[in-house]
């Protein structure tokens, strides 16, 4: 199980917006956003992500090997969707991010409120009921 600040970073990636609290830069594929530093840190460290720049307002940061990561992610949310275990996980290019994406869609799935209008990458999007890609 991946814990929930963990998830939380990640998943902020994905859900990456003009119009939300992290943005994504589709020229740069950086990430900008308040981030809990003490995580981006540490997926530093472990070379999941690199920082580009932290000053006293938002951090931006790269996602490596982001197509896998992203594929992974998407992966994982369609499995939880399918009503199919983790095990799915071990052919994946990124265990990790399909592990998120998976953990996040039943997380999701969880609240009681209806997910209309959330955008998270992998998830379908009730406006053109395509699944989201970033």
């Amino acid at each position: 199980m991946i814990s929930k600040k963990v998830r939380e970073l990640f998943v902020s990636l994905m859900e990456a917006t003009n119009d939300s609290a992290v943005t994504y830069d589709v020229e740069t594929e950086q990430y900008s956003g308040f981030f809990n530093n003490t995580v981006v840190d540490k997926y530093i460290e472990l070379g999941a992500i690199e920082l580009v720049e932290s000053n006293s307002g938002a951090t931006v940061i790269l996602l490596n090997n982001r197509d896998d990561f992203l594929s992974s992610f998407a992966a994982g949310v369609r499995e939880a969707q399918n009503g199919n275990d983790q095990s799915y996980a071990d052919y994946n290019a990124n265990p990790f991010a399909f592990s998120i994406g998976y953990e996040h869609f039943h997380h999701m799935t969880k609240k009681k409120r209806r997910l209309s209008g959330y955008i998270c990458h992998g998830f379908e999007n009730d406006e053109t009921g395509l699944v989201h890609q970033q």
